[in-house]
């Protein structure tokens, strides 16, 4: 009986010494800094790991002087270094920095063609198809509500995140403090780390449910903070913004960013054209200042491609026109509208933009709209 009196008496303690553990963690987690620091505070500790958890501090304490409340702060712990993040953001750069110090690429003649080839599948255009008959209300509803065509729509869902199957499971704040701390681009990722916060503060969504790519993009749409705080819309009205499950919130994000940055619903993204005689390079890009009318640009000898593109031709005679030449001399031409320059706004690369845009068509040609 004495032996089993001890035995009880020592879980006893351990019980409650567990419970001064406890005691004392929260007791440091309410006690926290969580004081203000501004925009341009700049950390100046070593970036060790062992300094981590001291930086995702100095990180709320730049998202607390932006408004985040200290509640939301004290609240988001359990932040940690994504070593695969880092990893993959240096694979990336690593990319790029093998060619500093080389002489420039020679334009690749086949560039625009082999990135369709890869990216823009007769299997791609079978699945938003099928896809399609699944989504039409939620689809109407936000091309209605916004003024952007569905098969736009539909061609940025499959693109992004093929049509909601591909979008990320990693803890967001742990990314985006893991890539701030790394100090690459501190200033993009700490800035996409505060917006991340002023989302839980606003209550859109639980932590749990703020998944994403291991750069920090979140849901179908794959928008970062940013541009969910910025587009994401409520496409069924039921107060919240889900990009991870809801389709109606879905098209209605996508249609909304577009819509924002100067979406046109009377024009085509487009066409493909011949050049009959040389042009100067220095004509080609999406600057303001080098639009001109579609009879501008056939004046000097920019034709169509193909000459089935008579009603996209008619829709395009009054717009601002781009002439854009993504592998240069050596490569294949376009004339674009305003649209193109707003699905740059979406993604900086002209060959994403081109199979946007192709992809586009070729669901409408599919289905028919």
């Amino acid at each position: 009986m004495k032996i089993k009196y001890k035995f009880l008496a020592l879980t006893a303690c351990l019980m409650l010494a567990g419970c001064s553990s406890n005691n004392n963690k929260s007791a440091v987690n309410s006690a926290e800094d969580l004081s203000a620091l501004p925009a341009t505070a700049v950390y100046s500790n070593a970036r060790t790991l062992n300094n981590f958890d001291d930086y995702v501090q100095f990180l709320k304490r730049k998202a607390a002087g932006q408004g985040v409340s200290s509640a939301t702060l004290t609240t988001q712990n359990n932040i940690r270094y994504i070593d695969s993040a880092v990893r993959l953001d240096q694979k990336q750069a690593g990319n790029a920095a093998r060619r500093q110090g080389l002489p420039p690429l020679p334009p690749n003649p086949n560039g625009v063609t082999n990135y369709l080839t890869k990216h823009l599948t007769q299997a791609k255009v079978d699945k938003a198809e099928d896809n399609y008959y699944d989504v039409q209300v939620p689809l109407q509803k936000a091309s209605s509500a916004f003024g952007v065509q569905k098969e736009f729509i539909l061609a940025l869902w499959g693109m992004e995140s093929s049509f909601g199957y591909y979008q990320g499971d990693y803890d967001v704040l742990s990314v985006l403090a893991t890539l701030a701390f790394d100090g690459r681009r501190e200033t993009l990722f700490s800035k996409e780390f505060i917006n991340a916060m002023k989302m839980l503060d606003a209550g859109h969504l639980n932590r749990s449910k703020m998944l994403g790519s291991w750069a920090g993009a979140m849901g179908q749409t794959q928008f970062m903070p940013s541009s969910y705080l910025n587009y994401a819309a409520d496409g069924d009205k039921d107060g919240t913004k889900d990009i991870w499950s809801n389709e109606y919130d879905v098209f209605a994000s996508i249609a909304n960013y577009l819509h924002t940055v100067g979406w046109d619903d009377t024009l085509p993204w487009g066409i493909e054209v011949s050049l009959t005689t040389p042009l100067p390079l220095s004509l080609a890009g999406t600057e303001k200042e080098k639009a001109r009318s579609l009879n501008d640009w056939q004046a000097q000898g920019v034709l169509p491609k193909n000459m089935f593109d008579a009603d996209k031709l008619k829709a395009l005679s009054n717009a601002d026109l781009w002439l854009v030449r993504p592998d240069k001399e050596v490569g294949r031409t376009f004339l674009v509208s305003n649209n193109y320059r707003t699905i740059l706004d979406w993604n900086r690369s002209n060959y994403y933009a081109l199979s946007v845009g192709m992809f586009a068509d070729r669901i409408k040609q599919t289905l028919g709209f």
